[in-house]
Order: C-alpha cells, then structure tokens, then sequence
C-alpha cells in the first residue's frame, strides 16, 4: 500500500458534519483529509434536508393558492405533477452542488479522497490501496434509518424520508411512521400537495420538545386536515392490489387502515459499521463510543461529530463539528447555542435552556414571558396570526432560552442566540429597533410584556396564557 505521512486531521464523511471540520481544520491552519465513500454533501445534501425544504416550498406555494381567499384573490386548488415537482428537487440539488464540489474544496486546501475508510490501528486507516497516517481523526460518517421490525414489513414496500423525496406519483393516502420533526414536515409537504396523510406515534408527537411549543404547531396541523395519533403503534402490514392495509393499535383498541405509501420517520442509528472501531479499544457504551462534551472519544485524538454521534440538525451538526475540530487541534472553538428547529409551517424552534430546563437548573428562579404575533403589523398584514414567543430568563432577568412558533422563526432565533450568548437582559434586547411592518416587532413587544409583568404575579399555566395569545 501507498503510504502517506503526516496529516494533521482527517475527515471521514463528507455530509454537513464533515464538510464543517475539514474546512474548520483548513482555517485554523492544519493540513486536512476528506474521506467519502458515496457523494460530496450526504444524504443531508441530496436525499435529506435541501430536497425536503424544496419539496416544502413547492406545498406552501400551493397552500397558498388554496388559501389565498384571505388575500382577496380567487382560491384555486392547484394541479400538482409529481414528476415536476421531483424534477425540481433535483435541480435545486444540483445547483447547491458547486458549494461542496471537490474543485472548491480542493482550491480551498483539502484534500478530497474518494474511497471506504477503515480503521487498521490507532491513527492509521486504510483507503483502498492508500494508508493514511493521522495526527487526528474526525468520524463524520452519518448515519442510517432505523426501520422497527413489524410483522409484514418484508412483504411490502416501504419508503424512508430519503426514498419518498424520489417519488414521481402523489401518494393517495400517506401513513407516517413517527411523529418527530422529520416525520411532520414530510407529512405536511404532501398534505398541502394533496394526499391524505396519517401520521402515527408509539409516545407524543414532538414528545422531545417543549409541549406548550409542541402543541402550538400540532394544533395548525390538525386543522389543515391532518389525521395525527399518539400512543398508536402499527400490529401487521399487508400487501393488496390496491394498497395496502395497515392494523394500528392505541391501548386496547385497534383498527385497519388502507394507505397507498407508507414511510418510517422513526428515527436514525450512526453508520459505523465497517470502520473498523474494534481496532481502537474505545470506551463504550450500549455499542456506542462514549462521548466528551467536546465531541472527543476516550481516544484524545479521535472524535466524532454530527450523526454519527447522534447530533440531530445540521445547524448542531456542524457546530459540533467546528467545536471538536477545536478540541483536537487544542484550540478556542465556538460556545453559542445552537437552534433546535421544526421546519413545519409554522415552524418551531428552541435555543437555549427550555421552560423546564431553566426551572429545575435555577430551581425555580426562572421567569417565563410571552407574546403573540397576531399583535403585529406584519401578522395582520399577511393574514398570518399565529404563532408566539416564549422568553425564559433568570431571576435577575438575564436571557437563558427562548422557544417560537410561527412565520419567519429561522430569521429570529440568531439574535436569541446571541443574546445568551452574551447574557442580555429582555431589556436591552428589546431597544434594538426592528423595521416596520416585521415579525422581528414582537421582540420589542415582548420587552414591554416582561416590564409589565416582572416581579408581579405570574398568573395560570401556560396553557391559559396561549389561548389569550391566539387569534
């Protein structure tokens, strides 16, 4: 084999994770290896997020024409072909590609290897008939859907979000499996896009974020007609001519369904088989390598970051990245919080500590003030009411977290990053002028309402408090 000396970091995985550490290695001056064995970007690049958000915009688009009687305009139920719509898909996906093309990262000082990395020692690894000898190793490889075993399964075909983002037909009936974010946002793309959806939960839906945020998104959805059960698992899947049936079971109750397309939104495992982990004595845990804050493994020099470390999102993806990157090359790396986010519509995101976080954290010094978006001129004006901030402070009133529902969430939550980050008070933030008419208005609003309330009594729960919020 071809031998290669010092590389001060290798990469293995060129997906959003991956792409993050070698050009972070690049910037802070170390000499930089990309491994990938499939296509520069990821499935997060070419079957998962970019393609989901182009399908999105193509089913708001569509909302839109459908609710544009608000507007003043004729309503109209759009004729959607799938075929097109998939054809765009791709073509967004292409044109992004330039982005991570191996000509610009070459050009930016990494080198890009194509092949299957595996491990042959410590700090050795094997691609093909070359031998890379590394200063550090970054695992970035991913990861893979988790599909339950079902009775039935085998028998039928299924899709997985990457899968269903390639289909030419709109599904009659689609039943999704898992009720996270990635299983919601696929559910209401083709909602809009006209099929009847199903969406079907062994726990809550969203169960892992604030349920007051939760439900705020869970109620739009069922009010756009989509069919969501909790605690419902799937008992057998069957084949027909016509479809399939499907027999659900909710406590002792259960019922058939018939659904055309059926898709596991049930979650991801990291892709680590065939690395070759066994060869580095790694410290374990349920088959996993045990993790540092920093993204360090038990190995000083080797890390793990994106979803081969369980890290969901790419926005977490890539700061876990940037942040273990640091770690092994013994620098300063980024301290801000990182945006958790639901990309329905209206989306959720969270950043910082949660309501619950901040109560058991300042054990029970923790401040909670709300406002809604219906209050602003923008809301009125384009006929968007929903949706609402929730601050989380500390007693002394510095910003912890901050959770929001509604339109143009994505654009807000930098600027409550950067408030935890450097510990404003709603005050503070609260004098930065925002354009009119702007959602960003509310944030101004919600200043005024933690004045108004701060230091008084704090009223019902939180449910009483978003009903008076809501249009």
């Amino acid at each position: 084999m071809a031998e290669q000396h010092r590389i001060d970091l290798v990469v293995i995985g060129a997906g959003p994770a991956g792409l993050a550490a070698a050009e972070r290695g690049v910037e802070l001056g170390a000499r930089v290896a990309l491994i990938e064995a499939g296509e520069l970007g990821g499935v997060a690049h070419n079957w998962g997020t970019l393609p989901a958000q182009a399908l999105a915009a193509t089913a708001e688009r569509a909302h839109q024409m459908r609710e544009a009687g608000a507007l003043g305009l004729a309503a109209a139920d759009p004729k959607v072909n799938f075929a097109r719509v998939n054809a765009r898909i791709r073509q967004v996906v292409e044109a992004a590609s330039p982005d991570i093309a191996r000509e610009r990262l070459e050009a930016a000082g990494i080198e890009v290897i194509a092949g299957t990395a595996r491990f042959t020692g410590p700090m050795t690894l094997a691609v093909g008939e070359r031998t890379l000898r590394a200063q550090n190793i970054l695992i970035a490889t991913g990861s893979r859907p988790l599909v339950p075993d079902i009775p039935g399964l085998d028998a039928i075909d299924y899709f997985t979000p990457e899968t269903l983002i390639e289909i030419t037909r709109r599904p009659g009936h689609l039943l999704v499996v898992g009720g996270g974010a990635t299983g919601l946002a696929l559910a209401q793309a083709h909602l809009r896009l006209g099929a009847a959806v199903t969406v079907v939960d062994m726990l809550e839906p969203l169960g892992d974020h604030d349920p007051e945020l939760a439900e705020a998104v869970l109620r739009r959805l069922r009010a756009e007609g989509m069919d969501i059960r909790a605690n419902t698992g799937i008992v057998s899947l069957e084949q027909h001519d016509e479809g399939l049936e499907v027999a659900l079971k909710s406590g002792p109750e259960e019922e058939r369904i018939a659904v055309s397309h059926i898709v596991f939104a049930t979650g991801r495992r990291p892709a680590l088989d065939g690395l070759g982990l066994d060869r580095l004595r790694l410290r374990l845990e349920d088959g996993r390598p045990v993790l540092r804050p920093d993204g360090r493994t038990s190995h000083p020099r080797i890390a793990m970051a994106g979803e081969a470390a369980g890290v969901r999102g790419e926005a977490a993806a890539r700061h876990g990245a940037e942040r273990a990157v640091a770690a092994l090359l013994r620098r300063d790396g980024p301290d801000a919080p990182v945006p958790r986010m639901v990309q329905t519509r209206p989306a959720l995101i969270e950043i910082g500590l949660s309501e619950q976080e901040a109560l058991k954290a300042f054990k029970g010094d923790a401040i909670v003030t709300r406002t809604g978006f219906a209050a602003t001129d923008a809301a009125r004006a384009r006929a968007e009411p929903h949706g609402h901030i929730k601050l989380i402070t500390r007693g002394d009133g510095r910003i912890v977290g901050a959770g929001m529902v509604g339109p143009e969430v994505g654009e807000l939550a930098p600027l409550f990053g950067l408030a935890i980050a450097l510990k404003l008070t709603p005050e503070t933030l609260g004098s930065a002028i925002a354009p009119h008419p702007s959602f960003s208005q509310a944030i101004a609003q919600l200043a005024r309402e933690y004045r108004r309330r701060h230091g008084r009594e704090r009223g019902p729960g939180w449910r009483a408090a978003v009903k008076r919020l809501l249009p």
